[in-house]
């Protein structure tokens, strides 16, 4: 059984689009695989703003529903989420001990079911590297704890560099492997692509397993042939 966690240098950096990709791809080379979106977090920044968000529990999601149409096999919303939100500053409430309903030992039991029925598990965490589960666990103990090797997500924008190499330096600091990074053009007018992604995978000690342009519609596109060094993914899972 393996699980791989996809990690980001920030939110809005293309994470759910990469599951999408490396799903893909997986399952064409027939890997038994599925998608886990532990905790989802929305943008409604119109609702209330008192930090007890146990009311706002939802089922429509659009990185969950992504991930769920881009399994290989029919899954149901709640068996590869555990907690959504439609508020956007859950991991802000939960730093702070304000959302108390999210269970670590939930976590853990909807993870190990998944890989009991499918063996291979890709978990997208949310915003970034260090985002808080509760007051004292963040998404990198988490990881740690549940030994899951890590690809990084890398949105090519102004400044990603710094980001990149900070978030991949606290990655090898935890003690947890870097299979790879990805990189997501986010910004199709950016100056210097191709020196950024040689500048990057210079620096990044971890090798590039492909690159996805600005397109539109990403969440619909076939996504595979843009992970152009499978064989990286390949060696962590069993068929």
């Amino acid at each position: 059984m393996t699980c791989l966690f996809i990690t980001g240098t920030d939110t809005n950096v293309g994470k759910t689009i990469v599951t999408r990709a490396l799903l893909q791809t997986l399952a064409q080379y027939e890997i038994p695989i599925v998608g886990y979106k532990p905790i989802a977090c929305g943008g409604d920044d119109s609702l209330p703003t008192e930090p007890n968000l146990d009311d706002y529990a939802c089922e429509d999601n659009e990185d969950v529903l992504i991930i769920q149409k881009s399994c290989p096999r029919p899954v149901h919303y709640r068996e590869i989420n555990s907690y959504s939100f439609v508020h956007s500053s859950t991991p802000v409430f939960a730093a702070l001990d304000a959302v108390r309903h999210i269970s670590v030992d939930k976590l853990n039991k909807d993870l190990q079911r998944l890989k009991q029925s499918d063996h291979n598990v890709l978990v997208e965490g949310t915003y970034g590297w260090l985002t808080p589960i509760n007051k004292d666990l963040s998404f990198a103990d988490w990881v740690k704890k549940n030994q899951m090797p890590v690809v990084l997500v890398v949105g090519i924008k102004e400044g990603c560099v710094n980001h990149a190499l900070l978030t991949a330096l606290a990655i090898q600091q935890q003690g947890v492997e870097l299979v790879g990074w990805v990189a997501n053009r986010v910004n199709p007018g950016l100056r210097h692509y191709a020196e950024l992604i040689e500048l990057l995978s210079q620096k990044i000690n971890a090798p590039l397993l492909g690159e996805i342009p600005y397109i539109g519609r990403p969440s619909e596109k076939e996504l595979a042939s843009y992970i152009t060094n499978p064989e990286q993914l390949l060696r962590y899972f069993r068929k």
